[in-house]
């Protein structure tokens, strides 16, 4: 079979749950950093149960629709459709949980366990250059255009790296190997006169890199939110990069995909579930922040009193193609894929 680079990427998010392990035997007392996590990682595991609220009578004549996405701000379009109504109105019963990383959410959507799945754009694209079906359905979200993004490359306020090249021979995290991130990553540090090769990465969740750069087991992180903003509310860290607005602007950093075959064959249920997605992120996009924050507080269940402080993506509902293409170029630069026409990747149906 094909695609081996992103099944090898899948195969990797194993090593991150050993990881993890080891960092938590290192951990001792639980810190407030720890904590924190804690009621995050609560909070996704019931991420799945709150997912359709269908009368069980209306539910025998919806067609089911399974999600699964990254349990992160991006996708909180869902949860609009849902408590107004939308789904149900388009005759959808649709339902979502959530996956630690986009290569498992690829592994999923083309084993054929969900109908649709939420993650980072590079990874179907890099599917689909290595001979898997994925299609890109509708995005969902996109990099701030001026810092702060809403993800940044941080160290401790007291650590004497100052920039990317100082990262040489230093420990690091940017989650999973060979994902949007780590590919960001290699592109953000030879901009930089930098060289990844010389840093050492390690796999860890995302949960976890709070503590394992304030307790020295790492020397930077790519923390993402909500942790990017409690690291920064705690005065403890200093971000030394934006690998996306550096790399490149006004990127599309997130989106819905599928199986070409089972868009094909299931092209009116598509249609739908699409046109009330994209309804919700117009919600997303113009709903007074206060609106918009406490469906991003339900949906993560992060506490509203944070939700206000992060730095939220920018929620579209048209795909930036401009950007698909340079995230394209960047990973058959780095030898991960062949290169596709990423117009043709777009459904349309």
């Amino acid at each position: 079979m094909k695609g081996l680079a992103i099944l090898k990427a899948v195969r990797s998010a194993n090593s991150t749950e050993s990881c993890r392990r080891r960092f938590i035997s290192q951990e001792g007392q639980e810190s407030t950093m720890s904590r924190t996590r804690r009621t995050f990682i609560t909070g996704a595991a019931a991420f799945s149960f709150a997912a359709s609220r269908a009368p069980a009578f209306a539910q025998q004549r919806l067609t089911p629709i399974r999600i699964v996405v990254t349990p992160v701000t991006n996708y909180t379009g869902l949860l609009v459709a849902r408590d107004k109504g939308w789904f149900e109105e388009q005759g959808l019963n649709v339902s979502w949980s959530p996956v630690a990383q986009t290569a498992i959410a690829v592994e999923a959507t083309y084993g054929g366990s969900v109908e649709f799945a939420g993650g980072g754009v590079l990874e179907p694209m890099i599917a689909r250059g290595n001979g898997l079906d994925m299609m890109l359905v509708v995005p969902s979200a996109r990099i701030r255009p001026e810092a702060p993004d809403n993800s940044a490359i941080v160290v401790k306020a007291s650590s004497a790296i100052q920039k990317p090249a100082d990262l040489a021979g230093k420990r690091a995290s940017v989650g999973l190997l060979n994902s949007i991130n780590h590919i960001h990553f290699i592109e953000w540090m030879r901009r930089n006169g930098g060289d990844a090769k010389t840093v050492q990465l390690t796999e860890i969740p995302f949960p976890q890199m709070p503590d394992a750069l304030m307790q020295d087991r790492l020397d930077a992180v790519w923390a993402v939110e909500p942790f990017f903003t409690i690291l920064k509310k705690s005065g403890n860290v200093r971000v030394i990069g934006y690998p996306y607005q550096e790399n490149i602007p006004n990127m599309d950093i997130t989106a819905m995909f599928a199986k070409e075959s089972w868009l094909k064959a299931n092209t009116d249920a598509a249609k739908r579930f699409r046109d009330v997605f994209t309804r919700a992120q117009k919600f997303m996009a113009e709903a007074p922040k206060a609106d918009r924050d406490d469906f991003v507080s339900k949906f993560t269940s992060v506490r509203p009193e944070l939700v206000a402080e992060m730095s939220l993506p920018i929620f579209v509902s048209a795909f930036n193609v401009q950007s698909l293409r340079a995230n394209v170029e960047l990973a058959v630069g780095q030898k991960l894929m062949k290169s596709i026409d990423v117009d043709s990747m777009i459904w349309k149906g």
